[in-house]
């Protein structure tokens, strides 16, 4: 009995919960996405969201958005937030499809425009801990 026991210590499961979102075309470049991304990766989120909301670039208020979104579900899963240390543990920037364009260009010439659109995926994760204050 007492292996039993010495075996389950080492296997114990660890409590934490991971919340996703996958948002495609999004009528924003991924090149304006990504400057935001690097920002706010693998930081908690609060500290995120408040620097998404204070953020001037069109890609922080769309991250915004959906970074709430993503805390919604997260809380839908789970009941008691205070214990838990929530963080973005990634942020997938791809590009989507392109819409392309030919407007008339000098010298009878046509220039080509590319319209890029984006697929995003943001996933947070918790760690729970025993003593209710932030720590990893």
């Amino acid at each position: 009995m007492e292996s039993n026991n010495y075996i389950n210590f080492f296997f114990k499961k660890k409590k934490y919960t991971k919340s996703v979102a996958d948002v495609r075309n999004i009528y924003c470049s991924p090149r304006k996405l990504r400057l935001v991304a690097d920002i706010i990766r693998n930081k908690k989120v609060e500290y995120s969201l408040f620097i998404l909301k204070n953020i001037k670039n069109k890609g922080g208020g769309i991250i915004y958005k959906i970074l709430l979104s993503v805390i919604s579900n997260w809380k839908n899963y789970e009941n008691n937030i205070n214990n838990y240390n929530i963080y973005i543990e990634k942020v997938l920037i791809n590009q989507g499809y392109q819409l392309k364009k030919i407007r008339p260009g000098p010298q009878g010439r046509g220039n080509k425009v590319r319209k890029r659109y984006s697929n995003l995926k943001i996933i947070i994760n918790s760690k729970f801990n025993n003593y209710g204050t932030y720590g990893t």
